[in-house]
């Protein structure tokens, strides 16, 4: 009986340490983040789809980072000029997947492929968007 309880005990202790491990970012947390940047950089656009295509943790220096690649579609209920030929930080056309200048129409959609970044702190994991999740 006494065996059956230290394994109790022992399963229960490892799963309550695994609860406190931040989670790798999910469809849900890379779209926020994505929505957020565009608000930031003042893109009118509307995430119609978004999924994960890969990620991976390192650990840089004294940092434990997450790099998450996506794929979305994104549209421009409004239209968008984006002005990407000059852009030196990353920014809106990074973001977008574009390394030109590019017009979108009013209702157009892109589909692009892009990457996020994160790194952990004691909260979570603090993303691009300088939110924690």
């Amino acid at each position: 009986m006494r065996r059956i309880t230290r394994v109790a005990a022992a399963s229960l202790i490892l799963a309550l340490g695994a609860c406190g491990e931040p989670k790798e970012p999910n469809d849900a947390v890379g779209a926020k983040v994505l929505r957020n940047m565009f608000e930031r950089a003042a893109v009118p656009a509307r995430i119609v789809s978004f999924k994960k295509t890969q990620g991976r943790a390192a650990h840089v220096g004294t940092e434990d980072v997450y790099e998450y690649w996506y794929e979305s579609e994104i549209q421009f209920p409004d239209g968008f000029d984006a002005k990407c030929a000059n852009e030196k930080e990353r920014g809106a056309c990074t973001l977008l997947g574009l390394a030109a200048d590019q017009s979108f129409q009013k209702n157009e959609i892109l589909k692009s492929e892009g990457s996020l970044h994160f790194s952990r702190n004691d909260k979570g994991w603090a993303a691009e968007d300088k939110n924690t999740y």
